[in-house]
């Protein structure tokens, strides 16, 4: 069996699913990230996404495709997502692909997290 390029962890706070992506997100078997997102996404109350790619070396546009297919997916169910820890390089990525206005950055996690539940109270 092919040893995947990445690993991927998450977890549960309230809400809000974190997926934490670490290694390169190159081709591949990639549908496997989709598949884990979404299999965690299902449940109603789960009304938030945060990615995080704090300890991500490397996204194709592959792999970048991928994840703006989650996004619409999980928006057209009225769910967020959000990218946290995104390197310069790969945040320049999505800037040159003409994305980095589809998605929400942010540093941290907790400031992702704090975003969701002040405006899930509006």
């Amino acid at each position: 069996m092919q040893e995947l390029p990445y690993e991927i962890e998450q977890e549960k706070v309230n809400g809000t699913v974190i997926v934490q992506i670490k290694g390169r997100m190159e081709s591949g078997p990639l549908d496997k990230i989709t598949q884990t997102i979404l299999d965690e996404m299902i449940a109603p109350d789960r009304k938030f996404l945060v990615l995080d790619f704090s300890e991500l070396r490397y996204i194709s546009s592959l792999g970048i495709r991928m994840i703006l297919d989650v996004k619409m997916s999980l928006q057209k169910k009225s769910k967020e997502v959000a990218l946290v820890g995104v390197s310069s390089s790969i945040a320049q990525v999505f800037h040159l692909l003409g994305l980095s206005g589809a998605f929400q950055f942010y540093d941290t996690r907790k400031e992702a997290i704090q975003y969701f539940e002040e405006n899930s109270r509006k």
